[in-house]
C-alpha cells in the first residue's frame, strides 16, 4: 500500500487522520476537506501490497477512517485496543467486502474483476458516484492507470477470499469500529447489506442522503465522526 502524508507547513502534527481509502482512489480525492489544526492526514490506498509499516506512536490523538474495501483493509491490520484510537468509522463498507448478505454479493465483485476494461471501470464509476455532479467531480480528478487498479482488485479478491473461518469470524464482530456512516444511495454495497451488517452494533450508526462516494459532499473531517 502506499500512503500520502499532508501536514500543514511548519506545523508539528500531534493528532492524525488516518484514511483508509476505498478500490482505485487516489489522495486527490480527499484534497477538499478540511483538516483541524494540529493534525496530519494519512491517505492510504493503492492495496497491491498488504503491508503497513508505519508507527503509529508520535501522535497522540488519531481518528482512523475505513471507506468501502478500505474497511476490510483497516479491520485486517488492527484489532480494537484501548485508546489507540479516538474514533474509528466505516463509511459504505464492512469487514465482510464480498458476502452475499453483508457486503458486495460474489457474483458482483467477481463480474466487476472479470470484465474490468475501460468501459468496466466507467460503469464502475458511474454507480460509485451515481449522480452526475458527483461524477463530473471525480473525473476531474487524477485517475491511476487500468492495469494498476485491476492488478489491485484482483489482490484484494484474493486475500478477501483466503480468510479461514477465524479470521472471518473477527471480522463479522466488528469491534474495531465504533462510527458508522451508510449512503443511502449506495450502488456499490448495497443498503440493505450495510443496514443488515450493521444493525444491533454497539457504535453510533447514521444514515445520509449520499451516493457510495460521499465526500464531495462533505467540507471537513470532522463531519465524518461528528
Amino acid at each position: 500500500m502506499r500512503i500520502e502524508k499532508i501536514t500543514r507547513e511548519g506545523e508539528k502534527a500531534e493528532a492524525l487522520i488516518l484514511c483508509f481509502a476505498g478500490w482505485s482512489a487516489t489522495p486527490e480525492l480527499f484534497a477538499h476537506l478540511q483538516c483541524p489544526p494540529g493534525y496530519a492526514l494519512w491517505v492510504v490506498y493503492d492495496y497491491r501490497d498488504l503491508s503497513f509499516d508505519e508507527s503509529l506512536d508520535s501522535f497522540r490523538t488519531i481518528h482512523l477512517v475505513g471507506w468501502s474495501l478500505g474497511v476490510w483493509v483497516a479491520s485486517r491490520l488492527f484489532r480494537p485496543e484501548a485508546g489507540r484510537f479516538a474514533t474509528a468509522t466505516a463509511i459504505n463498507g464492512t469487514p465482510l467486502p464480498v458476502d452475499d448478505r453483508y457486503g458486495i454479493p460474489e457474483a458482483i465483485f467477481k463480474g466487476t474483476l472479470d470484465h474490468l476494461d475501460e468501459r468496466g471501470k466507467s460503469r464502475f464509476d458511474r454507480r460509485m458516484c451515481d449522480d452526475r455532479s458527483t461524477f463530473e467531480a471525480y473525473n476531474r480528478l487524477p485517475q491511476r492507470p487500468l492495469d494498476e487498479v485491476r492488478d489491485e482488485l484482483r489482490l484484494l479478491w484474493e486475500a478477501i477470499r483466503s480468510s479461514d473461518s477465524q479470521e472471518r469470524e473477527w471480522f463479522a464482530r466488528a469491534e474495531l469500529w465504533d462510527h458508522i456512516l451508510i449512503g443511502q444511495r449506495d450502488r456499490i454495497f448495497p443498503v440493505d447489506n450495510l443496514r443488515a451488517f450493521w444493525q444491533g452494533h454497539r457504535g453510533l450508526i447514521r444514515e445520509i442522503d449520499a451516493p457510495h462516494l460521499p465526500f464531495f459532499q462533505l467540507d471537513r473531517w470532522e463531519a465524518v465522526w461528528s
